[in-house]
């Protein structure tokens, strides 16, 4: 069990935190979602609504400028976390 953890976490000499492969590929696949999902979804808010209301492309233009926003928020929050969390682990 302590093989595990110390897998998906090792301290360097240098005090930096190495990721293991699988957290890595978690994190990767958390920081996919947090942006495709906003931007794809923001997309089609736009384009039913252009279709819907006769806009084309403007609303669909505006949705998906609110999308990346709101990616780069979230990606943004991520990051802070991590930075949180290595923070706490070089008091510690």
């Amino acid at each position: 069990m302590k093989q595990a953890a110390a897998a998906k976490t090792t301290p360097t000499t240098s005090g930096d935190l190495q990721l293991g492969a699988g957290s890595v590929a978690l994190t990767f696949l958390d920081t996919t979602w947090r942006i495709a999902t906003p931007v794809v979804l923001f997309t089609f808010i736009g384009i039913y609504a252009d279709l819907h209301l006769g806009t084309k492309p403007w609303l669909t233009l505006l949705c998906v400028v609110i999308g990346f926003a709101g990616a780069v928020l979230l990606v943004k929050r991520q990051l802070e976390a991590v930075a949180n969390v290595e923070k706490a682990e070089k008091k510690k």
